[in-house]
């Protein structure tokens, strides 16, 4: 995250604070992060500095008006004001671990070969939730790559309990 991006980012959400609207203001940012992630040229679009300012924030303005957060509309216009478009993505992110910050969430990013049936994931949630004192979100990802057992990255923390990760401890204590 560059500090200009997290300088909005901030600002952002202590207005959505204040404003007691931080879902909301959320919902409008992944809203808008759609449409620029399946239509890249828009992004394009507005980051072009050839393009009037007032060109591309009534483009803004026209898309989005009354579907999300006038303040959300309003941040997109002071972007696109300043020339600072293309960190649109990274004040997202940032906003969202604001968020999670705020609630006291962590979302867990797990890795296994097979999908956890639901009495495997409540466990390792139970468990993670213990670990850090927070609520645990977990976002399943099933990577092929692995042989079995299960790779967890919580707080850029990296708790690898993989086959993998383990036969390579194994080696390094055998080759000692």
């Amino acid at each position: 995250m560059t500090a200009i991006g997290n300088n909005y980012s901030e600002a952002l959400f202590m207005l959505a604070r204040e404003e007691n609207c931080v879902d909301e203001f959320y919902d409008s940012l992944k809203t808008v992060q759609q449409v620029l992630e399946s239509t890249p040229e828009y992004l394009q679009f507005l980051s072009t500095p050839s393009i009037p300012k007032s060109e591309r924030t009534k483009a803004l303005e026209s898309a989005f008006e009354g579907k999300i957060n006038t303040h959300v509309l309003s941040f997109l216009q002071l972007l696109c004001e300043h020339g600072k478009a293309e960190i649109f993505f990274e004040c997202v992110s940032d906003f969202e671990s604001l968020r999670q910050w705020a609630s006291n969430t962590v979302v867990a990013v797990v890795k296994t070969a097979v999908e956890l049936n639901d009495a495997q994931k409540q466990g390792l949630i139970k468990s993670l939730e213990k670990r850090t004192g927070k609520s645990v979100t977990l976002q399943c990802v099933i990577d092929s790559k692995l042989l079995g057992g299960i790779s967890v990255e919580l707080d850029g923390e990296l708790i690898d309990g993989s086959v993998k990760n383990n036969l390579k401890r194994v080696r390094e204590v055998i080759s000692v």
